[in-house]
C-alpha cells in the first residue's frame, strides 16, 4: 500500500508537467555496480579474524606474554576439542541457548508492543523515554541478587534480567521508527477506510521495518550478553557459569575455549539477522 501510494505521488507529478530526472541509484552511483561493495564488510571481518588469529600465534611463539595470560593457539584449540567431548559442555550450551531464545522471542515481542503504545499515546512515550535509556546506563547484572530472592537461582532469574536487556533497544527502535513514519501514508490509509488493525500491520509496521530490523539485530546482541553475564554471576550452569568456574580453576586454556565458543556464537547471531535483514528488506523493496 506505500510502495502504491509512492507511485500514484509519482504519477501526479508527471502530469503537472514536472520534468523528469534521471533516476540515480546505488548501481549506477560513482559508475560501479552497488553489488560490488556488498562483500566488503564479510570480506573485512574475514581479514580482521585472520590477522588477528596470527598475531596470537605470533605473539605467543615469540614469548610477548606468559601463558598463564593467554595460552598458545594449540592449546586453546586442544581444550576445545576435549570440551567438545564431554556432556558438560553441550548441557551448558543448551542452557545458554535456551535463555537467549527466551529472553530474545520475550525482549522483541515485549519491545515492540512498548514501541507501538509509545507511538499511539505520546504521552505514555514521554514519561517512559528517559527510565529506558537510562538503563543503558545502569548494568542490570545489579539486580540479580533480587531476582535471586524473588525466582531462586535458576534459568528464570537469567531469562528475566536478560529480556529486560534485550526490550529496551527494541522499544525504543520501534517507537523511533514508527514516529519517524510519513504522515501521509497514515493520511491515505484512514481516506480508504482501512481498520485499525490493517492500519497497524499493513501500513505502520511495513513502514518502520528498517528500525525495527535494527532494534532486533541489537535485542538479540543484548540477549546473548545478557544470558552469559547473568550465568557468568553467580548461575549454576552455562557457558557463563563454565567460563567463571575455569577462570577460578586456572585453567585457561579451557576457559578461553569457551569464551571462542561464545563469541563463535555472537558472530553466527549476527550474520544469521544480518542475511535475514536483507532478504526481508529484499522482498520489501519488490512489493
Amino acid at each position: 500500500m506505500i510502495a502504491a501510494a509512492t507511485t500514484a505521488q509519482g504519477r501526479r507529478s508527471s502530469v503537472h508537467g514536472d520534468p523528469e530526472k534521471p533516476v540515480v541509484t546505488p548501481r549506477t552511483r560513482m559508475g560501479r555496480p552497488a553489488r560490488d561493495s556488498k562483500w566488503l564488510g564479510p570480506v573485512a571481518s574475514v581479514a580482521i579474524l585472520v590477522a588477528g588469529a596470527m598475531s596470537w600465534w605470533l605473539g605467543s611463539s615469540l614469548g610477548w606474554w606468559s601463558e598463564a595470560v593467554l595460552p598458545k593457539p594449540g592449546d586453546v584449540w586442544e581444550a576445545l576439542l576435549q570440551a567438545l567431548g564431554t556432556e558438560a559442555f553441550w548441557m551448558d550450551a543448551r542452557r545458554t541457548a535456551v535463555e537467549v531464545v527466551l529472553s530474545f522471542a520475550g525482549g522483541s515481542l515485549l519491545g515492540l508492543l512498548l514501541g507501538v503504545i509509545f507511538w499511539k499515546w505520546q504521552p505514555i512515550g514521554r514519561i517512559f523515554e528517559p527510565y529506558l535509556v537510562s538503563f543503558y546506563a545502569v548494568p542490570l547484572v545489579l539486580f540479580y541478587p533480587i531476582m535471586i530472592v524473588l525466582v531462586g537461582i535458576n534459568l528464570w532469574s537469567v531469562v528475566i534480567l536478560a529480556t529486560i536487556m534485550a526490550l529496551i533497544p527494541m522499544a525504543l527502535n520501534s517507537w523511533i521508527g514508527l514516529s519517524a513514519l510519513k504522515p501521509v501514508y497514515l493520511k491515505l490509509g484512514r481516506t480508504l477506510q482501512v481498520s485499525r488493525r490493517q492500519l497497524l500491520f499493513e501500513i505502520a509496521l511495513p513502514g518502520a521495518s528498517p528500525y525495527i530490523l535494527a532494534g532486533l539485530r541489537m535485542a538479540a546482541v543484548y540477549a546473548l550478553i545478557g544470558s552469559v553475564a547473568m550465568e557468568f554471576t553467580t548461575a549454576s550452569a552455562g557457558m557463563g557459569f563454565r567460563i567463571r568456574y575455569l577462570y577460578e580453576s586456572f585453567e585457561s586454556a579451557g576457559m578461553y575455549a569457551y569464551v571462542i565458543v561464545v563469541l563463535a556464537a555472537s558472530l553466527l547471531l549476527t550474520l544469521v539477522l544480518a542475511v535475514f535483514d536483507r532478504m526481508l528488506m529484499g522482498w520489501r523493496n519488490e512489493s
